[in-house]
């Protein structure tokens, strides 16, 4: 299987509050990247539920509150070698936001997300 994920990810272990229009509840994340998070869960959201997260990243002064939607969901016990939990993707992000936590990741995974160099052009021959 290929991994279709548009974004790196930085393996975690952060305490996420997360609330959905019945309830507000606590867990913790396995990982995360700019465009969403993995939540390790017993009681997984069904998929496409809206969802708020918060949370804090490790030297990041700054206090994060997203909206996403449940995504992938891994229901407990499975078969799979995955924690249970569920993959929530980002719906609306501030750039603030989105720039604290791709850098935090970049940083984290020792990746870079500016674009790469284009090699110098000769000068036109005379």
């Amino acid at each position: 299987m290929t991994d279709r994920r548009a974004e790196p990810r930085a393996e975690v272990d952060l305490e996420v509050h997360y609330r959905t229009a019945q309830e507000f509840l606590s867990a913790y994340a396995r990982n995360i990247s700019g465009g969403g998070m993995y939540i390790r869960s017993q009681q997984s959201l069904p998929l496409n539920q809206a969802v708020r997260v918060r949370f804090t990243l490790p030297a990041v002064a700054h206090k994060f509150e997203i909206r996403g939607i449940v995504v992938w969901s891994n229901p407990a016990p499975s078969r799979s070698s995955f924690p249970s939990g569920m993959a929530v993707k980002f719906t609306e992000i501030d750039p603030k936001s989105q720039k604290l936590i791709s850098d935090f990741v970049n940083k984290v995974t020792g990746t870079s997300s500016t674009p790469a160099s284009t090699p110098p052009q000769k000068p036109p021959e005379a």
